[in-house]
């Protein structure tokens, strides 16, 4: 009987952890304005309510390899939200995190990958009213 009760509990434990990984990242009334130039650019997101997690990037035409020296600003309404910068070999070089009516600041540095690809991983838990702005340089 305490075999039985045991083997239903696991199983119940594992598929709680499988609906919590197959959850992904959703957003409702997200807008992304992007600007490249010769030495840099910046990347605006704002986004009315997001959660999960998801890995994000920022493509530049035909570069791979490419350092890009990021300063990132964060602003959350509600919820929480946390922004990783990814360096070489997805190393996080910034970690960024806000609260309810917090706002946040810092630098790190991106590497782009073989497709020209600059990545970072955003992290919401009940987000809402989120912005936030990567301005970077090519180093």
């Amino acid at each position: 009987m305490v075999q039985r009760r045991l083997s239903r509990l696991v199983a119940l434990a594992a598929i709680a952890l499988l609906l919590v990984a197959c959850q992904g990242y959703t957003t409702q009334g997200s807008k992304t304005v992007e600007h490249q130039g010769a030495s840099g650019g910046d990347l605006t997101v704002e986004i009315g309510k997001a959660n999960g997690t998801t890995t994000e990037a920022i493509k530049i035409e035909g570069e791979s390899d490419l350092v890009l020296e990021a300063d990132v600003t964060l602003f959350v309404g509600l919820g929480s939200f946390k922004i990783e910068l990814l360096g070489q070999d997805d190393q996080v070089t910034l970690v960024l995190e806000a609260g309810a009516g917090e706002a946040a600041e810092g630098h790190g540095q991106m590497v782009t990958d073989p497709f020209g690809e600059a990545s970072y991983r955003v992290t919401a838990t009940n987000a809402e009213n989120v912005t936030y702005v990567i301005e970077y340089t090519y180093r």
